[in-house]
């Protein structure tokens, strides 16, 4: 298990400001299946993980589930439009340590990094942009199957730590629909 401080040493911000950046912060456990944060909320919490596995997703006006991101180790969750109400579910795949930081914080946190840091962290946001509009752009291009071996390429780990239904749920596809795609992408 890493601590705020490694996981903080990898953005390479100014170590004088150690502890400053680490006040910043505060250490969550939460619970396998814990909800986060639901649709409607007010949720101004963004989410560095330790440990663990969470979902970002929406539901539809039929009560239907769409994951929409998977954040594991070193990465980052939340939703970027808080303070407004939020779209998003944001639930516990697995048992999970989390460093939650209030976007208010964000600003501190941004004035006592160096530059290195600075550079460090917006290439961590454009990375998150690209693959954002990566993904609505296979979404809207690729097939069910192409979009699951990209997924599959992309993140061969989560493949054995979800199940079937989430990655289903990612890929806008039926449970029973994916079984047919392992199985065809398995023959050949």
């Amino acid at each position: 298990m890493k601590s705020l401080s490694e996981i903080l040493n990898q953005q390479e911000y100014c170590s004088d400001n150690d502890e400053m950046i680490k006040s910043l912060f505060k250490k969550e456990y939460i619970k396998k299946k814990a909800t986060i944060f639901r649709s409607g909320d007010y949720n101004t919490k963004h989410y560095v993980i330790s440990s663990g596995l969470l979902r970002m997703y929406v539901i539809n006006t039929s009560g239907k589930e769409f994951n929409v991101l998977f954040a594991k180790e070193n990465q980052l969750i939340g939703d970027l439009g808080s303070p407004l109400p939020t779209k998003f579910y944001l639930d516990a795949i697995e048992e999970s340590i989390v460093y939650s930081i209030e976007s208010s914080n964000l600003e501190k946190l941004t004035g006592l990094l160096n530059s290195n840091s600075e550079k460090t962290v917006f290439s961590q946001l454009t990375r998150s942009y690209i693959f954002l509009q990566n993904r609505l752009i296979s979404i809207l291009t690729q097939t069910a199957e192409e979009n699951f071996i990209s997924f599959q390429e992309l993140n061969p780990d989560l493949i054995q730590r979800l199940p079937q239904y989430h990655i289903a749920s990612y890929l806008g596809v039926s449970a029973e629909f994916l079984s047919k795609i392992i199985a065809k992408t398995v023959k050949k």
